[in-house]
């Protein structure tokens, strides 16, 4: 089946009163695709076209911006099924975070092919809503915007009251840094590898959550219900044991899901659910595994094109790895050590 190439555009509209970032989305005009939908401006890549000179001169078509300066922010494979004629469509998503353009100004933003154009607001609490009324392939784009750089993984939890209460004391220690450094969205995944009561884990969420920090948990579905976390972390054994439904129901409530992804059945199982980022591991060697090599850059870079949400490097990592992360594919870096979290 061939791939059709799309290049993508995320241009800023400024903040709200509130401070939060607005994006230009365009309302798409009846009679096409996706007929009354938003959806991030651009279009098809031309033969011989490089991805990023099909942006510019599909975002000079549409919207007569001459863009200027402009940084690859995901890269998402597609295929739709139900689409005329009956043979599957495969897509490529080539989405570009436009960063200078020559032209309109942001209050004066116009379509020029009969669409309009107009100021989103694109951050995690209204994540799912606006998800909806994108067209599906889509939406590992706005998790991209929602998700940040960092993903912090707590150490493993002690046995007993006194390491559940030294583990809990670290966890706080972790959210303030958090909270302090990154400004805007911020993300803990507690993994205490050790089986946590429901009080214990109802008392480590509110610790990051009091904190404005983002509380994922790596349990089952119906731990993280009763907890009360923003999301929910996938090992390969629940990947493939949680039903489609549960998971959907759950992120229909404005809550994420992220997946481990080890192998290409891994991240296609993720892709299938639907999950909202992918944690692609082991990259490079860690301390407790020292003699595995991990698969390194090429190797992530090689899953992370296989998957429609945003991917993160996770095994060996420190803050210096971000920006080669990034370069390879990645929203970012997972880890324990090195990562963001304090002694």
């Amino acid at each position: 089946m061939s791939e059709t190439q799309i290049a993508l555009a995320i241009i800023p509209a400024g903040v709200d009163a509130n401070g939060c970032r607005q994006y230009w989305l365009e309302r798409r005009p009846s009679g096409g695709d996706f007929a009354g939908m938003l959806a991030f401006p651009g279009g098809k890549i031309a033969v011989g076209e490089t991805p990023c000179h099909g942006l510019a001169r599909e975002i000079k078509e549409e919207l007569g911006l001459n863009v200027t300066q402009a940084t690859l922010l995901i890269e998402i494979p597609w295929v739709y099924l139900n689409v005329a004629p009956a043979k599957p469509m495969r897509l490529r998503f080539w989405v570009y975070r436009v960063d200078a353009w020559d032209g309109q100004e942001a209050p004066l933003m116009h379509g020029l092919e009969g669409q309009t154009m107009q100021p989103v607001l694109i951050e995690s609490a209204q994540a799912r809503a606006l998800m909806a009324q994108l067209p599906a392939a889509n939406r590992g784009m706005i998790a991209a915007l929602c998700l940040p750089p960092r993903i912090v993984i707590t150490p493993p939890c002690a046995v007993g009251s006194a390491g559940f209460d030294a583990w809990l004391a670290r966890l706080r220690r972790t959210a303030e840094t958090l909270a302090h450094r990154y400004k805007q969205a911020a993300l803990i995944q507690l993994r205490p590898q050790r089986q946590l009561s429901l009080p214990e884990w109802q008392r480590a969420v509110a610790v990051v959550q009091a904190e404005r920090v983002m509380a994922w948990v790596n349990a089952d579905l119906a731990t993280a219900l009763a907890c009360g976390a923003d999301g929910v972390h996938l090992n390969r054994v629940r990947l493939f044991a949680e039903a489609s439904e549960a998971v959907l129901a759950w992120q229909n409530q404005n809550r994420w899901v992220s997946a481990s992804g080890h192998t290409v059945l891994e991240i296609e199982r993720a892709n299938q659910l639907g999950v909202d980022a992918v944690l692609i591991s082991p990259v490079l060697p860690t301390p407790s595994h020292p003699d595995a090599e991990g698969m390194g850059w090429v190797g992530f870079a090689a899953l992370a094109r296989l998957a429609t949400m945003p991917a993160y490097a996770l095994g060996g990592m420190s803050g210096a790895c971000l920006a080669e992360a990034q370069a390879h594919g990645a929203q970012g870096i997972a880890g324990i050590r090195g990562v963001a979290l304090p002694d």
